[in-house]
């Protein structure tokens, strides 16, 4: 009963136990980062720490060999656990899948087989004595380099492990610090062992408490959360975003940047841009060196070439300030908008395409309609009164026709409008000229409807116009008169000057418009269109590029009218004396 009280029975109870826990955290919390290797590292430490107190209470050599080669065995499998913890840590999954885990833990288990193996061997030890009750081994060169090399691993995952936590959260960092250092003193432990094996049985208690760090340790991380809450490294998160990223501080020098930046900013010689001044950086674009120099917002667009293709970026520069809104620097973030460059360069180039393939077939149309209208205005010269048949035939041909051009010329000319970078060319003309010009294509359907047209411009007035854009007007107006009047109706053209402008009135007895029929005529994504008193189609384009034409001379389109009442469309127009 006395022996199970004994100091190596509480050790190992105490650490049976702290591993029954810690198994239990680890399958608890078993999917987040280095948990699952973690545990096991202080797994291996816990039955250390009870292997060298069992090593301790025994006074026989072949005892004290056999828990010191448990000792080393679980101080070995402690590095490749190590090894694996940090990188599960920040995130390198590709060297953690199965067959380079495995690897790693069978050539430590090889080592493993060597220490079991010594007495045979005799590969690690020179020489195993007592020496007053303590077990004193001087290891070979072959075990020295061995463990070199171990603890050359272990300090560089005590590197990484730094740089880690000094890039998480402010509240995390401490704890991550106290962190590090319970877990270099036993190592310190060691390495004095190693190099010192004449202190070793002073070393060897020490040892002992020394694992206690275990403990604490894993009473950290867990009050802590660390492994939960500890945010990822920020190599992971910033190297693995898809935009680039450009910090620099108050004097201009960069101090932090990510893949893509670098792959956009590195010379041809691949020199590195950290520490550099932004001067020495960013000559290509001075609007982005003024922006990081003044340390205010910024939004620009860049392009340049990354190997044999050729990138598009926008580039956000923002300011940083410390609590007290003192600005600390700049950071840049830099996103790649290639294809949407070229996608949109595509869309211009279909564009442009498609209004060369329209303006080819507008020409093919144009030309055919121009040679039947003049066919048909010298076949209505010289049609006469004997065969009323055939004159019949004639006209509704000829309105046909004319409709016809109506239609074409107006597409043509709404397409032209739509185009970017159309410009009319306003000068000062007389404005009976362009009237007779309008009207003759439209005489004869005048004829056909019996409509009587009184024309009343004095001769002198003058408009500030582009000529044909007005000529298109005036014939767009005088067709829908001519549309809506009833038969024997009357359209009425008319000036009239008025301070510095002028009015054109076309004014017919028709049908007239309802007052939601005149909205729906300036409704700009309408194309309304009813059928005239003699069953006349149309595209209702017509008005519409008449009042973009207007504006576009720095004019306008008024319209009074009422059913039953006939319609009256006034253009008002600069005066063209004044010019």
């Amino acid at each position: 009963m006395d022996d199970l009280w004994s100091l190596p029975s509480i050790t190992i109870i105490l650490s049976a136990i702290l591993m029954c826990i810690m198994l239990m955290y680890a399958i608890m919390y078993r999917q987040e980062r280095g948990v699952r290797y973690f545990v096991w590292v202080l797994g291996c430490r816990v039955v250390y720490a009870g292997s060298v107190i069992l090593e301790i209470s025994r006074a026989d050599l072949q005892s004290k060999l056999f828990f010191r080669n448990i000792e080393q065995t679980t101080l070995l499998f402690m590095v490749p656990l190590m090894v694996l913890f940090v990188l599960d840590l920040v995130g390198k999954d590709r060297w953690l899948r199965l067959r380079w885990s495995f690897s790693l833990l069978a050539l430590f288990a090889c080592w493993a087989v060597v220490i079991w193996a010594d007495p045979y061997w005799h590969i690690i030890n020179r020489t195993q004595n007592l020496i007053n009750g303590h077990l004193v081994m001087t290891k070979t060169p072959y075990a020295l380099a061995f463990n070199l090399l171990c603890y050359t691993i272990i300090a560089g995952c005590i590197f990484v492990l730094i740089r880690y936590i000094r890039n998480s959260r402010p509240e995390f960092r401490i704890a991550g610090m106290w962190l590090l250092l319970f877990g270099s003193i036993p190592l310190l432990v060691e390495m004095m062992k190693l190099f010192m094996p004449t202190l070793s049985p002073w070393l060897l208690p020490l040892s002992v408490y020394s694992g206690i760090c275990g403990m604490i340790m894993f009473w950290i991380i867990v009050r802590k959360k660390l492994f939960s809450s500890v945010p990822m490294a920020r190599n992971i998160v910033v190297e693995t975003m898809r935009e680039g990223m450009l910090i620099m501080n108050t004097t201009g020098k960069i101090i932090d940047s990510n893949k893509l930046a670098r792959l956009l900013l590195e010379d041809d010689n691949n020199r590195p841009i950290l520490g550099r001044s932004y001067r020495d950086i960013l000559t290509a674009w001075p609007q982005w060196q003024s922006a990081c120099a003044n340390m205010e917002d910024c939004r620009i667009e860049i392009s340049t070439r990354t190997g044999h293709e050729k990138k598009s970026y926008i580039v956000n520069v923002y300011p940083f300030f410390t609590q007290r809104q003192r600005k600390l620097g700049t950071i840049s973030v830099i996103i790649d908008i290639t294809e949407k460059q070229q996608a949109l360069e595509q869309i211009a180039h279909l564009n442009q395409m498609k209004d060369q393939l329209f303006t080819a077939v507008s020409h093919d149309i144009r030309n055919p309609l121009a040679v039947q209208i003049n066919l048909l205005e010298l076949l209505e010269q010289e049609q006469g009164p004997s065969n009323q048949a055939d004159n019949e035939i004639l006209h509704a041909l000829g309105e046909q026709i004319r409709n016809t051009n109506t239609i074409v010329e107006n597409l043509m000319e709404w397409f032209r409008g739509q185009k970017e970078g159309i410009v009319l060319h306003p000068e000062s003309y007389l404005l009976s000229a362009i009237v007779e010009e309008a009207c003759r294509l439209l005489l004869q359907n005048i004829k056909v409807k019996q409509l009587t047209l009184h024309v009343l411009i004095d001769e002198d007035i003058r408009v500030y116009v582009d000529r044909e854009a007005l000529i298109l007007v005036i014939r767009n107006l005088l067709s829908n008169a001519i549309k809506y009047s009833n038969q024997g109706g009357v359209i009425r053209l008319s000036a009239r000057t008025t301070e510095s402008r002028v009015e054109i009135s076309v004014t017919d007895t028709g049908v007239g418009m309802s007052e939601e029929q005149i909205r729906n005529v300036f409704d700009e994504n309408r194309f309304d269109s009813t059928v005239g008193t003699a069953g006349e189609k149309g595209t209702g384009l017509g008005l519409l590029v008449s009042r973009q034409f207007l504006h576009m001379c720095g004019g306008c389109l008024k319209v009074h009218s009422k059913p039953g009442s006939g319609s009256n469309f006034t253009i008002v127009l600069e005066d063209g004396d004044l010019r």
